[in-house]
């Protein structure tokens, strides 16, 4: 009669036999628990020596681990554990429930994240909203290449607990989180109901944060330091703004497209007003947005470049935004004298982009430039008690600084090399269309003289001349009646400045770039394709590979791609936020490329890796 076995013992022979191990492989499968354990304990420390407060020891954090993965392996065939015994783990833990969310995080990426599914599945249903809100999101994320992920039995609880948590009006990260889930699910009326009244609470929130920054610029979010790639989650589920301003304004095109004039101004007027409280928490995205969607246009939709716009954009621009960084560089690179196109209002005459002298009577002490900048930094000399998040009147605008300062730099070179740096940072976040600009700057020969400042003064001889010019519908904004012609590509001007960063050899380099960004492409479509298994761990809901995240930096398994793909292809995969800025255009920046090369007789080839063949000039545009 063969001995009795423990229910430990039992519980691993099951396990191997269910596994397939063999000893050997149940003895390698025991020493990666140990280094996993080990590099628990390490990032513990780590964390610790970052955020002192943090209440975990190394050693109780390794016990949990393996105190919860018992329970876990007696939990197999269902997503959460015996919740009065990890309740009770928990208690005898001491752990605080962040850091064990944080435990749960790092248990998500190597052999163990079945156990840190199981986790945060576990805690979830113990009543910890962030596990709620964790589950949903990355569902959310994922639902972007697999839209039934959002109707998946396997998250039906989280999904009713975050409307439960929503239906409070409390968490108002909750709100907004089951709004974007209810526009995904084509309930926005549901959704603009959710996140307007999740904006009170959001705006609170985000002028604490701004106060405590204030006090302390080098103060760490414990949270942040604790989940490392959670800070994506966090800042997408705090500014509602933004999604309230994304679908107003997608609603205005619609109805304007359906000729429903009143309601699409109704829209129009709510985006707006979503988009300024986003610009009052001095959120990048509503810069942008206030920029690009609400930026004044000719009859032929191009884009009119006034001190609201430039203001707007380079705040955007600033904070790292590419697409805005992007806008920027074209501005400098294109635009001529005068470089903003609107009237400076009177009481700030005189500038530069003066089109009337500045009439009689008008407050010479609050105009010029300090008056202006003083109203730039917050200081209101008429109104000392007002408060600088205050939203900014009609007379006195944060913008107004840019008749001031937008006349510099004031040469065709000077505003080349800025244009440059503007594209360094979108270059630096991997934004496509940013390395096929940068190739046509390194391309163009002559600079365009009409970027140049001129000495003319004013248009007009005063403002009842220039009213009449606009009623008539004469251009505003140059020096005379007429408008600068627009700088055209490949036709030299003897008068036009030589360019001094032109370099065929560079251009080159940055085309090929473009075909990295494809090929990056390409293998994330590829790697989305592939059957959602890999070995013995299943792709879901809760694993960090998320559809939307995979081959993205916040995707941490070491296999996430083929074996020897190049690292210059899959950095460009690194930001999913940025990849979903350009993605869309990738077709049109690759036929671009091809249309340059074929022009000019260029064979593209692979400069950082062995050399192969990318792309051949005159062979109808079929890369390699």
């Amino acid at each position: 009669m063969a001995a009795r076995k423990s229910p430990a013992t039992r519980a691993k022979t099951a396990r191997e036999r269910k596994w397939g191990l063999t000893p050997e492989e149940a003895k390698e499968h025991e020493a990666l628990k140990e280094r996993r354990s080990s590099q628990i304990y390490n990032t513990i420390r780590n964390t610790r020596s970052k955020s002192p407060d943090t209440v975990m020891t190394p050693e109780a954090g390794v016990k949990f681990v393996a105190d919860f993965a018992k329970l876990a392996d007696a939990a197999r065939g269902r997503n959460v554990v015996d919740l009065v015994q990890y309740r009770e783990l928990v208690r005898a833990a001491g752990i605080p429930l962040d850091e064990v969310a944080a435990l749960q995080h790092w248990l998500m990426f190597g052999d163990d994240s079945f156990v840190g599914k199981k986790l945060l599945f576990t805690m979830s249903a113990s009543g910890y909203e962030e596990a709620t809100i964790r589950i949903c999101n990355h569902a959310l994320l994922g639902s972007k290449a697999r839209p039934q992920l959002l109707r998946s039995a396997e998250i039906n609880f989280e999904r009713g607990r975050l409307r439960e948590m929503a239906g409070k009006g409390v968490n108002f990260r909750a709100m907004v989180l089951e709004g974007k889930i209810a526009r995904a699910l084509g309930q926005e009326d549901y959704a603009l109901q959710l996140w307007e009244q999740a904006m009170s609470a959001a705006v609170a929130q985000s002028e604490r944060d701004a106060a405590a920054r204030a006090l302390s610029p080098l103060l760490n979010d414990r949270v942040v330091v604790l989940f490392g790639s959670a800070a994506r989650d966090l800042s997408e589920l705090s500014s509602p703004w933004v999604d309230l301003t994304l679908l107003r304004f997608d609603r205005y095109a619609r109805l304007s497209d359906e000729k429903k004039v009143s309601l699409a101004l109704a829209e129009y007027e709510r985006a707006r007003q979503a988009m300024e409280t986003g610009c009052r928490m001095d959120d990048p995205e509503s810069h942008y947005h206030a920029a690009h969607f609400f930026r004044e246009t000719t009859d032929d939709g191009s884009t009119i470049y006034t001190s609201s716009w430039l203001y707007h954009m380079t705040k955007a621009a600033a904070s790292g935004q590419p697409m805005a960084a992007h806008q920027l560089t074209m501005f400098y690179a294109e635009s001529g004298w005068k470089y903003i196109e609107d009237e400076p209002p009177d009481h700030l005459k005189p500038t530069p982009f003066d089109s009337y002298p500045a009439p009689k009577g008008s407050d010479a002490g609050n105009s010029g430039f300090l008056p202006t900048l003083r109203r730039f930094l917050g200081y209101d000399d008429d109104n000392s008690s007002a408060s600088p998040s205050d939203p900014p009147s009609a007379a006195v605008r944060e913008s107004d600084a840019m008749f001031h300062t937008a006349v510099f730099p004031e040469t065709p070179n000077d505003r080349w090399a800025l244009a440059f740096r503007w594209a360094d940072v979108a270059i630096q976040n991997h934004y496509a269309p940013a390395y096929l600009y940068r190739a046509k700057m390194f391309l163009q020969e002559k600079l365009w003289a009409q970027a140049q400042m001129t000495e003319e003064r004013y248009s007009d001889a005063s403002k009842e001349a220039w009213e009449a010019r606009m009623r008539q519908g004469q251009s505003t904004g140059t020096t005379t009646a007429a408008v600068p012609d627009e700088p055209v590509v490949g036709v030299v001007d003897d008068d036009e400045p030589p360019n001094r960063k032109y370099d065929p050899a560079l251009a080159r380099s940055y085309l090929t770039d473009v075909f990295y960004a494809a090929q990056a492409h390409k293998l994330r479509r590829r790697l989305i394709a592939e059957p959602l298994s890999r070995g013995r761990r299943r792709v879901s809901a809760a694993t960090p590979a998320d559809i939307e995240d995979i081959g993205s930096g916040n995707d941490e398994r070491d296999d996430k791609y083929p074996p020897g793909t190049p690292w210059y292809v899959t950095m460009r995969l690194a930001d999913p936020d940025v990849r979903e800025m350009y993605e869309h255009e990738m077709d049109e920046l690759t036929a671009e490329v091809m249309r340059i090369c074929d022009e000019r007789g260029w064979d593209l080839v692979d400069e950082r890796g062995d050399g192969g063949l990318l792309f051949k000039a005159r062979s109808g545009g079929k890369s390699m």
